[in-house]
């Protein structure tokens, strides 16, 4: 007996020994596809264990050295896991900004270096990855990278699970691992002020985000356990989940303001046995704002006379949501509205075509003018959209103009229009046309001119005043000497509402809000080159700018050619400059705008079109992350470069500074400028080679459209600055008939569009 005792006592002893064997050293494990572990659980160098509100066990990582933008391994901490299960993890941490910055504090002290000691690791968009530098892979994430670690980002300043990687392109962070056993995980200061409460690693087979971030979900920390079954089961959520709650914390039912005031919608919420993962703003049944687990304060601004019924719904990380709604009025009587009865329920908007029928024919040359009828019997229509063989041809918002389709060559067209309600719901209808019978008329190729087009608006002008309410026409003149106009975009306050083919339609403004209105047109034309004019109207009473109270002359803003790979300047652009081809190969652009400046609109035209926005200084043309200029390829040619800083953010406010220059790149040992297409006619076989600029190098996407826009072909290539010979299998567009098509190649910095004839 006593030698059975004695035995069974050695098994245990060697079990529980095996079990702390396993786990020596090791601070948390992966169990049934997920892993989870508090980050402040180990310190090193100047991270610090702090206490942070929110923080999901009350303190929380941060940085506090000095930034290391460059050189990742200082103040690292490493972290060992063991993973039971093999297979592919995606990583994610929740972290926040703890020093916030004057400008642009979204993206300022907001990353961290990491690197995974796995099979492989890198950051995945979709099917595309990119790797970090130094670790003989390609292609390498944007921005800083090296020694193997990736520069990991937020965008939100509060508590967020927002983890990426590649600065301009981002991509989520994953590591694979091919067997069972201990791996590491090591973190590296980069930005002072970054605070990371937990990291999870999961397999997206088996765990949806949702339950990955629920921070009610405890740490799996190592307890020497055999490995799991291959097919996990997720955890159990609550089997009781509590409501979140919510309230406004600055406008009380009943409450009145001053016409043209602008009001700010706070809101208190909480969950007790969880998150709120979803903030949703309605304004009297309309939704305008939507955020995640971050509020950001909705901002009603120049209000009108009326009454108003905001509501706010919050939903927590178990899908249950919780509204409350105030109601309010805007000038005259003090007098709450009546709290209006919500809708049961939705109808879907309607539609159909009103002056052609499925199955039409129409004759080779002429116009056809899509009509439509829709309605809503809840609400209203907020959005129009025209599709033609599945390509997106026009955009209007609640005012339809109908679009002109040329009918140029015969075939068969899809012709889907899609409506869209001021509750979000939308209603599709389609029709198939014939066009012509026989063999159309191949179209007549572009003159391949290089000339810019113009616009400038025909009927309104800077500092125009206009009635409160009124419907206001934008109307608009362009013309290219050397080609066409293919594309009419316009801008109301910085929100795209209206696009036309080549022949526009004036967009109508509808019941104008009183106040400033920033109005832009950009037209394209069928070299891809664009142009555009802006002008700010005004509703109502203010300080118009008219011949008599003239615009100040704004000041000038000044440029600096900037090598990217040291973010040093390489010296001053002027209008005039002439740079060699080897001398604007991985640069930016820097605008040096005004102290008073908070954004600043690019336009780049010429051999290279670039439309851009910055709303944080350093002013880049091609973009940066933190002063780390993203690095471009300007081919060869003549270019017009523009800049138009602004008072406010993305564009908007009043115009402060305001510069064009014109500047070239010449040629130099044989270089050429753009891409040439080989052979040009194409035969039936569709295949065509192209010879892009040398020291092209990064991610092209290519499509090919007929000369009516409609898309026949898409696909991608890479390419290197030692290998810029490029085959390509055109097979749809060697099935057309023959006539003229477009080949159009697109980059993170270019554009160009190369007439392709079919023989």
């Amino acid at each position: 007996m006593k030698t059975k005792i004695t035995l069974f006592l050695l098994i245990n002893i060697i079990f529980f020994y095996q079990a702390y064997a396993q786990c020596t050293g090791v601070d948390f494990e992966e169990r049934n596809g997920i892993a989870i572990l508090e980050m402040e659980s180990k310190l090193a160098g100047s991270w610090q264990k702090e206490s942070v509100t929110g923080a999901s066990a009350g303190s929380a990582l941060t940085y506090r050295g000095g930034n290391a933008f460059h050189t990742p391994g200082g103040s690292l901490i490493t972290y060992a896991i063991k993973i039971n299960s093999p297979g592919s993890y995606r990583f994610i941490w929740r972290s926040k900004i703890s020093i916030i910055a004057s400008q642009n504090p979204s993206s300022e002290h907001n990353d961290s270096w990491l690197k995974i000691n796995g099979s492989d690791f890198y950051g995945k968009k979709g099917s595309h990855r990119v790797y970090p530098g130094g670790s003989g892979k390609s292609p390498v994430a944007n921005g800083s990278t090296s020694g193997g670690y990736l520069k990991v980002y937020t965008n939100t300043v509060n508590w967020s699970w927002v983890t990426r990687t590649s600065d301009g392109d981002y991509h989520e962070i994953y590591a694979d691992f091919n067997q069972a056993g201990i791996y590491t995980i090591q973190v590296s200061g980069r930005s002072s002020g970054h605070t990371i409460d937990r990291m999870v690693l999961y397999k997206e087979s088996s765990y949806s985000a949702s339950s990955a971030q629920n921070l009610s979900t405890a740490q799996t920390n190592c307890s020497g356990g055999s490995t799991p079954p291959t097919t996990p089961t997720p955890p159990t959520p609550p089997a009781n989940n509590v409501p979140p709650t919510v309230s406004f914390s600055n406008i009380t039912n009943g409450q009145n303001f001053a016409i043209g005031s602008s009001v700010t919608v706070g809101l208190s919420a909480n969950d007790s046995d969880g998150s709120i993962s979803k903030y949703q703003i309605f304004v009297n049944n309309t939704l305008v704002d939507t955020d995640g687990a971050s509020y950001s304060p909705y901002l009603l601004s120049q209000l009108t006379a009326g009454s108003y019924a905001v509501k706010a719904t919050v939903t927590d990380n178990s899908g249950a949501s919780t509204s409350a709604t105030v109601n309010f009025t805007v000038g005259g009587s003090t007098t709450p509205p009546p709290v209006p009865t919500p809708p049961t329920g939705n109808n879907p908007p309607t539609v159909n075509f009103t002056n052609f029928s499925n199955g039409q024919n129409f004759s080779v040359g002429g116009t056809l003018a899509i009509g439509l009828n829709a309605n809503d019997t809840d609400g209203s229509i907020s959005k129009h959209e025209i599709f033609v063989n599945n390509v997106l041809v026009d955009t209007d918002g609640t005012s339809y103009t109908p679009h002109p389709l040329a009918l140029t060559s015969s075939g068969s067209y899809s012709i889907k229009a899609t409506v869209t309600d001021n509750s979000g719901t939308s209603t599709s209808t389609t029709a198939n046309i014939t066009v012509g019978s026989g063999s159309p008329t191949p179209p007549t190729p572009p003159t391949g001119g290089s000339n810019n087009p113009i616009v400038n608006f025909s009927n309104l002008s800077n500092g125009q005043q206009v009635a409160i309410g009124s419907t206001v026409s934008v109307g608009v003149n362009a013309s290219d000497t050397d080609g066409s106009i293919v594309k009419y975009q316009i801008y109301v306050d910085g929100i795209l509402v209206d696009t036309d083919g080549s022949n526009y339609t004036p967009h109508p403004i509808v019941g104008i809000s009183a106040g400033n209105h920033e109005i832009k047109v950009i037209v394209t034309d069928n070299s891809g080159a664009t142009a555009s004019s802006t002008i700010v109207i005004v509703a109502g009473s203010g300080t118009p700018t008219t011949p008599t109270n003239p615009t100040p002359t704004p000041s000038a803003i000044s440029f600096n050619l900037i090598n990217a790979s040291s973010n040093a300047s390489i010296g001053p652009l002027s209008n005039g400059t002439s740079l060699s081809s080897n001398d604007a190969q991985g640069v930016n652009v820097r605008a040096n705008a005004p102290t008073n400046t908070q954004s600043v609109v690019f336009t780049l035209s010429g051999a290279l079109s670039r439309s851009w926005t910055e709303s944080a200084a350093p002013y880049a043309l091609f973009g940066d992350t933190n002063g780390d200029y993203v690095s471009a390829n300007l081919p060869n040619g003549s270019y017009s470069l523009k800049a138009v800083a602004y008072s406010g953010s993305n564009g908007s406010g009043s115009i402060i500074a305001n510069t064009t220059i014109n500047f070239s790149i010449a040629a130099s040992s044989g270089l050429t400028a753009k891409t040439i297409a080989y052979p040009n006619p194409v035969k039936s076989d569709g295949r065509i080679s192209l010879k892009l600029p040398a020291g092209t190098s990064g991610e092209y996407t290519y499509y090919v459209t007929n000369a009516i826009g409609i898309q026949l072909e898409q696909g991608e290539f890479t390419t290197s600055q030692s290998q810029t010979d490029v085959d390509l299998q055109l097979s749809n567009l060697g099935r057309q008939i023959p006539g003229v098509y477009y080949l159009t190649l697109v980059s993170s910095v270019s554009k160009q569009t190369i007439p392709i004839v079919r023989e």
